[in-house]
């Protein structure tokens, strides 16, 4: 809230008493979990109960489940407010948010004579690294090893701390620091696994490892899932090796396993998707080992799915590195491209789902790919044109950044700068044109490559071309360069063994070229990697003559085997659904002002936005509602209807009405939830503080809630849920 918006000194609402770190983060209460790790980290509280939570918040930071650690040392906090460790678990969770961080660990500091002894030295250690005056950062991390070290040292049987300081060092092996050793790292944390053969630092294990010598951590690979399986990350991570390992198949039935598990979470908890740590990155990575499998319906599918999440403007929104928009759309360009789906490709690109973004990174991807399809349809004048229009906004560009640098000339001219300062005047002034234009030139030297071979022209360079190395054989051939081809096509499977599409595209070429027994080699090899591929991608479809000519079935793959060393599995069903599923909407029954009844079922069949809001004293909640209520036509032209439900009694709903700032009353109903039982439902309420949250829902036809944003202050941009409410009831299909 704005600075004179409230009474000074006056909390305004929503906010949380503790703080602004307390603000953001979960604010329902914790329950206990079955599955998130064996730990005991002892602590000291006055609330009974507090060492069970504690140490399923410690197991879920073992995970990486911050989201979920966090809630839990919340939990624990509003027992018992001096349970300093507490605040030192919120601490932990938020790690790599060093101002929310600093916040909790200056909370634990103020009740650190609560704590045990060890308790003290974890608290002092974070406190050290979080508030630290140390500029350089290495230093700051060298020095948290170090304390972690000093732990260690006075409490060698203390596994928690040998598990947290190996999570370290490996971490802060990413960031400045190298590990020296990696077997004095694995012997550490054979340490903590000799004493509990089943703790949840497998985990770290098969981090260690994962880009070193992937085979060591098969064993951690096979367990990690049954040290924590209520946690998705858990199940994630043998993936890694698994995949360093060219094993694909069971990498990717760990992530499929990872995304029922976290898709499971969100239904029962009323999350969205991209408020999950990993979660993105475990979808992601299934579809890359889904592209390698061979099986492009799974890998759009799920591609599809991560474009038809909700979008968020912070959580996930289209400009917003590594969310569910941005992978989404690249991987799902990248798959159409890998198979050779160019009628696709063409019908996607036409639907907008690639426009929104930033126009580098989301507009010429997909021109880039627009173009490869109409080459490869053999369309000269369609991909003639795309090359005309790139070329015109590059000069359109060019003519900027020449305006832009004159003008800085101009102005150090006259400032009597000398040559060198002005040059450097002039430099920066066309600097932030110099990537756009950069990259619309390879661009349009790639495109142009592309028509040369259409045009036969009599010189044709493929050196602009940034295409795969199998494709590239395709291409040398094209052009007549059989040797060339060759040789790329062999460099190709030598660089991504076990892959489906390189070696399918082996077998064309081979053939091709006439080296029939090479090809029914690479055939052979193909078939014993061919359980999931999908026989109507091209890459696979045109190999139906030749595996006839080699005698193979008409359905010539070969079923996988089980391998004896991924441990046991459950049924991936019974983990929980393969999609994200829009959670049901909690039923509710509220009188407006003059008495009468409405309920969520007077909206069945129709897409309903509801505003929770903290009553007519809340001044943000007010241009909340002044912000929402002139696009009132505009959500019933999108067929959507609007109400406001509020934490005042029926007798003050009118209140809230005198404040809109236009004559009349709001165009939509104003609901009275005095006993705040919606607030609760709908979770936009602080468990841990007793107090009522902004929240702001779409709830479709069907009852199911597409998109929330529950928060210290009310959501007030309605031209965003105008148009994620039409996009999102149109992936949704309920429009």
């Amino acid at each position: 809230m704005a600075e004179g918006d409230h009474t000074p000194g006056e909390l305004p609402a929503g906010h949380s008493h503790e703080g602004e770190a307390f603000n953001e983060g979960p604010r329902q209460v914790a329950f206990p979990i079955t599955g998130t790790g064996d730990v005991v980290f002892p602590i000291q509280s006055t609330w009974p109960e507090a060492q069970a939570f504690f140490n399923q918040g410690v197991g879920q930071l073992h995970g990486f489940w911050y989201f979920e650690a966090e809630r839990t040392f919340r939990h624990i906090a509003a027992h018992d407010p001096k349970c300093a460790m507490a605040y030192w678990g919120m601490a932990m969770a938020n790690w790599e948010n060093p101002k929310r961080a600093i916040e909790f660990i200056a909370k634990a500091m103020e009740h650190k004579d609560q704590a045990n002894a060890v308790g003290i030295m974890w608290i002092e250690a974070q406190n050290r690294f979080h508030s630290s005056s140390e500029k350089d950062d290495v230093k700051k991390r060298r020095q948290l090893i170090r304390d972690l070290e000093s732990i260690v040292h006075a409490y060698p049987n203390d596994i928690e701390v040998k598990a947290f300081l190996a999570c370290r060092i490996w971490q802060f092996s990413r960031l400045g620091i190298p590990i020296n050793s990696y077997e004095s790292v694995d012997a550490l944390l054979q340490q903590v696994l000799a004493k509990s053969p089943m703790h949840p630092a497998h985990h770290y294990r098969i981090h260690l490892w994962d880009e070193e010598k992937a085979a060591r951590a098969l064993d951690s690979a096979a367990l990690l899932a049954r040290t924590a399986p209520a946690i998705a990350h858990m199940w994630h991570m043998p993936g890694h090796i698994y995949s360093r390992l060219q094993r694909y198949d069971d990498s990717a039935w760990c992530q499929q396993a990872s995304s029922r598990v976290d898709h499971r979470w969100m239904l029962e908890h009323r999350i969205l998707p991209d408020q999950i740590h990993n979660y993105v990155h475990n979808q992601e990575w299934l579809i890359r080992n889904l592209q390698m499998l061979g099986n492009d319906t799974q890998a759009l599918a799920l591609s599809r799915g991560l474009l038809a999440n909700p979008r968020h403007p912070i959580l996930n929104a289209p400009d917003k590195a590594k969310s569910s928009v941005s992978f989404g759309r690249l991987r799902h360009l990248e798959t159409l491209e890998q198979f050779e789906l160019w009628d696709q490709a063409i019908a996607d690109i036409a639907t907008g789902d690639f426009d929104d973004g930033p126009a580098d990174d989301n507009h010429l991807k997909p021109q880039r790919l627009l173009g490869i399809a109409y080459f490869e349809r053999g369309e000269i004048d369609p991909l003639k044109n795309i090359c005309e229009s790139l070329t015109k906004k590059m000069d359109a560009l060019k003519s900027e950044k020449g305006a832009a640098e004159d003008l800085a000339r101009t102005k150090a001219k006259e400032e009597k700068k000398d040559r060198k300062a002005t040059d450097q005047e002039v430099a920066n002034a066309g600097k932030k044109w110099n990537e756009s234009i950069r990259k619309r030139k390879e661009l349009i030297a790639e495109l142009d490559a592309h028509l040369a071979i259409l045009e036969k022209r009599e010189k044709i360079s493929l050196d602009a071309i940034h295409r795969t190395k199998h494709v590239m054989a395709k291409l040398q051939l094209r052009i007549g360069k059989k040797e060339e081809a060759l040789t790329l096509s062999q460099q190709s499977i030598d660089e991504t063994p076990n892959q489906t599409l390189p070696l399918a595209a082996r077998v064309a070429l081979l053939h091709e070229c006439g080296e029939t027994a090479k090809a029914r080699e690479a055939f052979t090899k193909l078939q014993s990697i061919s359980a999931t591929i999908d026989f109507n991608a091209p890459p696979f479809s045109r190999l139906s003559a030749i595996a006839s000519e080699f005698g193979a079935p008409s359905d010539w793959r070969i079923k996988a085997i089980t391998r004896d060393d991924v441990g046991p599995r459950p049924t991936l069903d019974s983990l929980g659904p393969l999609d994200w599923t829009p959670p049901p909407a909690p039923s509710f029954s509220l009188p407006d002002a003059d008495g009468k009844t409405i309920a969520l079922s007077d909206f069945k069949g129709k897409p309903v936005v509801v505003l929770f809001y903290l009553g007519h004293g809340c001044l943000h909640c007010i241009q909340q509602l002044n912000a929402f209520a002139p696009k009132r036509a505009a959500f019933l032209e999108a067929g959507i209807e609007m109400i406001a439900i509020s934490s005042d009694p029926s007798s003050d709903l009118k209140e809230s009405q005198k404040a809109y700032t236009k004559e009349g009353k709001f165009p939509f109903p104003i609901l009275a939830d005095p006993a705040l039982t919606a607030f609760k439902t709908y979770r936009a309420y602080d468990d841990f503080e007793n107090k009522p949250l902004h929240g702001t829902f779409l709830i479709d036809g069907n009852g199911r809630v597409l998109w929330q944003d529950i928060a210290a202050e009310p959501f007030s941009n309605p031209d965003f849920l105008i148009k994620e409410s039409v996009r999102l009831l149109e992936k949704h299909h309920l429009r």
